[in-house]
């Protein structure tokens, strides 16, 4: 029987979400938990991985059981055998073709940053730039450059990948008093390449920076012409599409 799940997490006090040997992660308190309703080894296949930091309101991951529980029991039963930072939010009996990374359609990610006053109580949730002042307005201007399939070898920190061609659909900037959302969505994403495009787009908040820069820097597709790296505590997996039968 496959489980498909849809979990939710703290990305504060982790090492990412894959599996790494010595370090905390998303993954392995999954697996622990999953271990101790099986009595043996289980593996999870995600979506996606994120980075040390990051946070997530809708990861995706599958896993094979021998045992069958109605859905609701099967969360229960995960949740409460994982710590506070972590939450399942759904469970979902699936297909046994269903596969939580290959059949993804598009992927949906936001990234927060306060332009209000510092609040040391949500510096883990949002980033709060060095500069007070930041033209919003330019930011988004210039993150239309983005938006259609381009080769973003410049954005992303793999230097190994062969492919770095990604389609990005839409970015949308939401607005809640000094709180400023920029909404992702695309048909995947590379390592950092969000982080290092909200960086370059807070470049031209700031007035280092044009959108012409940027269209050039695109081009180009070299990393050493974006060197930026928007913090990690300010950015989300928000939400995972599928084909409408998964």
């Amino acid at each position: 029987m496959r489980y498909k799940c849809t979990v939710c997490y703290d990305g504060s006090q982790f090492h990412g979400f894959q599996t790494q040997s010595d370090l905390r992660t998303v993954q392995i308190e999954i697996e622990a938990a999953l271990e101790i309703i099986h009595k043996r080894k289980v593996n999870i296949f995600a979506c996606s991985r994120t980075d040390a930091g990051v946070h997530a309101y809708g990861q995706i991951f599958h896993f094979d059981s021998e045992i069958k529980m109605p859905e609701w029991n099967m969360q229960n039963a995960i949740n409460s055998r994982l710590p506070n930072d972590i939450y399942i939010k759904k469970v979902e009996i699936v297909s046994e073709d269903f596969h939580a990374r290959y059949q993804v359609s598009k992927k949906e990610y936001h990234y927060l940053i306060d332009v209000g006053e510092y609040d040391p109580l949500k510096r883990n949730y949002r980033y709060y730039p060095k500069y007070h002042k930041t033209n919003i307005e330019a930011m988004e201007a210039a993150s239309k450059v983005f938006i259609g399939v381009h080769d973003f070898k410049s954005f992303t920190k793999n230097h190994e990948i062969k492919n770095t061609v990604r389609e990005i659909y839409d970015i949308e900037f939401i607005r809640e008093g000094s709180l400023v959302t920029i909404k992702f969505i695309g048909n995947g994403f590379l390592h950092n390449m969000i982080r290092i495009i909200v960086a370059m787009l807070l470049e031209v908040g700031w007035g280092n920076l044009s959108k012409d820069d940027l269209e050039y820097i695109l081009k180009q597709k070299n990393r050493k012409l974006a060197p930026k790296l928007a913090p990690a505590n300010g950015l989300y997996l928000y939400k995972i599409y599928y084909n409408e039968k998964n």
